[in-house]
């Protein structure tokens, strides 16, 4: 996962530099008849797209992009070119050029919490999209009250966009626009009101199958400069600390820092309003004999990924593991794990006082909730054992990581991880990890799309031939018994839910792993009833369950309130920023 997100941070990172001018300058000699244009450039954007770009009297521009022949890692000159862009980034912020007041206006609207130095706040925001059915689309910019794009079509090969920007609503502003599917990426920046025409050349088949049925969509850039390389900082913050297996290593350790943990704080204050309360009693030991098999346990992480998950579930942890009592009536915690600081990987269990204590000190904050009597009674812990041995040593869950929670193609977005975005944010990312893309994103397409062994591109080009767009391919249900690569996939929430399924606690028509991190803990499973050990009233009196570990309070919404139904959880909405949804989804 961390290996995923370094990759994504850094696809965004060559994205957001780019829309401040900073590009590579190939001098290719193209010959169009342009007119009159005061000044006419050709060069490589940092993408690889090849573009031409002429500018007129009146400060309109024509743009004409060519999708690249070469995959980028057979192309040297893209390479190339990357790292000496990404030079030449450096040294504009080392010579302090990129340290610029922040514009007046910004995509305030998309995190009503937070400002444009959150983390994450350097991605785009989505505008609008146009396909050839639905060819116009208008909508506010970060600059200018009115945009209007249009698409038109030109040839099987070729369709141009035309940009509309009109009230702009400062004179020092601009409007950073990234226009992208899978096949094309290409920023422009608008400085000034009017019409500007854009030329975009599709050679290939899969380009042009992709523009068809998934068109091409305008994401707006809502910070400066100086918002970018906040963002950015707050953003590696997040995620840097923490990283190794010595827990009495400071930075290099399994303990979260301090600057992490405040970062990750304000992260989820700003984008989910969640203010977490410290709490005075940090730990609270408990008699292991009172846990159970069943029991689930919720854990939550101050160390970025937490984080992202949460905001992009809408769930207020970030792990789900549970109890299983097995030989000799060992109590054994069991889960689906791969974090670098965590000695064993993958489908595993740990005897709870190695589990409790490597918790500790991974800097968990670990709330432990008890099974309901009668629901217990319903839990057939046998069979629930021996679906577990039976997946035991599997890897991590990473080939339907995203797609427990992506169950609508547009509704499960939230506003930093704009819709349309994540497909061609791959498509960017698997241009240099390959590998990482097709475990983490592809192979799911590929099962519900029936292919084997593709590209993105070529996910694009089967799903056009079946009638649907990615977006709409991420949404289909995640089927329980899909067998990946290298086994089952389940992540942390699905591991539990198939545990508790092969227990006889949920219906055979559940799919398990379609459960997110939230599904878990509120399902109504849970005893609020029996007095709690006096210990864990001591710590938290407001808390129905007990909390063991952490330095701040958890608190979960909706907590015990789902009743299993058939098919739950299946085509859930987040609803941005309340995260409610339908009660049957």
């Amino acid at each position: 996962m961390r290996s995923f997100i370094a990759a994504a941070v850094a696809a965004a990172s060559v994205v957001s530099g780019m829309e401040f001018g900073i590009d590579l300058f190939d001098n290719y000699v193209i010959d169009r008849p342009l007119g009159e244009p005061l000044e006419r450039e050709v060069h490589r954007n940092g993408f690889g797209m090849t573009v031409e770009q002429a500018t007129f009297a009146d400060n309109s521009t024509e743009t004409w992009i060519t999708a690249p022949v070469l995959p980028a890692m057979y192309d040297i000159a893209h390479q190339t070119a990357h790292i000496e862009r990404m030079t030449e980034y450096h040294r504009q912020i080392n010579e302090g050029l990129l340290d610029a007041a922040s514009p007046a206006y910004t995509c305030d609207n998309r995190n009503p919490y937070g400002d444009d130095t959150t983390g994450l706040a350097l991605l785009p925001a989505f505008g609008g999209l146009v396909t050839p059915e639905n060819p116009s689309v208008s909508f506010e910019g970060k600059c200018f009250s009115d945009i209007t794009m249009e698409y038109q079509h030109v040839s099987d090969t070729q369709f141009d966009i035309v940009f509309t920007t009109k009230n702009k609503k400062s004179s020092t502003c601009n409007e950073t626009v990234l226009f992208a599917n899978t096949e094309i990426q290409h920023v422009e920046i608008y400085f000034f009101s009017g019409a500007h025409k854009m030329h975009f050349t599709t050679p290939t088949q899969e380009s042009q199958d992709d523009m068809k049925i998934s068109g091409i969509g305008a994401f707006n850039f809502c910070d400066s400069p100086k918002g970018l390389i906040e963002s950015l900082w707050e953003t590696l913050k997040m995620f840097l600390g923490g990283l190794g297996a010595n827990p009495s290593a400071k930075i290099f350790g399994t303990h979260v820092p301090k600057y992490q943990e405040e970062a990750n704080k304000r992260f989820i204050k700003e984008t989910m309003n969640v203010d977490l309360v410290e709490r005075t009693t940090k730990k609270v030991e408990i008699d292991p004999s009172l846990i159970q098999s069943g029991d689930f346990f919720g854990v939550m992480r101050l160390d970025g990924l937490d984080q992202i998950i949460m905001y992009g579930t809408g769930a207020y942890i970030g792990h789900n593991v549970m109890a299983l009592r097995m030989e000799d009536d060992e109590l054994y915690i069991v889960e689906s794990q791969d974090a670098w600081y965590w000695p064993t990987h993958g489908l595993q269990r740990t005897k709870w006082a190695d589990w409790i204590k490597q918790a500790e000190d991974a800097s968990f904050h670990v709330t432990w909730h008890r099974m309901r009597d009668e629901v217990r009674a319903n839990f057939n812990v046998d069979d629930a054992i021996a679906f577990f041995k039976s997946t035991e040593g599997m890897p991590y869950g990473y080939h339907n990581f995203l797609y427990g929670w992506i169950d609508t193609a547009e509704d499960n977005w939230p506003p930093l991880l704009p819709v349309h975005f994540v497909p061609a944010m791959f498509s960017v990312v698997e241009k240099f990890a390959q590998d990482t893309v097709y475990s983490f994103f592809v192979q799911a397409i590929d099962k519900r799309l029936g292919t084997q062994d593709t590209t993105i591109q070529e996910n694009v080009e089967s799903a056009y031939q079946q009638g649907m767009g990615l977006d709409t391919v991420m949404g289909m249900v995640e089927q329980d018994g899909w067998m990946y690569s290298d086994g089952y996939s389940y992540v942390c929430s699905a591991y539990v839910a198939a545990i508790f399924k092969a227990g006889g606690l949920l219906p055979e028509d559940v799919n398990a792993t379609e459960f997110a991190t939230k599904d878990v803990y509120i399902l109504n499973f849970w005893d609020v009833t029996t007095p709690l050990p006096e210990q864990c009233v001591a710590a938290d009196p407001s808390l129905p369950y007990c909390q063991l570990l952490g330095n701040y309070r958890v608190e979960l919404p909706s907590y015990n309130t789902v009743t299993p139904y058939d098919h739950m959880f299946e085509t859930c909405e987040i609803n941005y920023p309340t995260y409610t949804r339908s009660p049957t989804c």
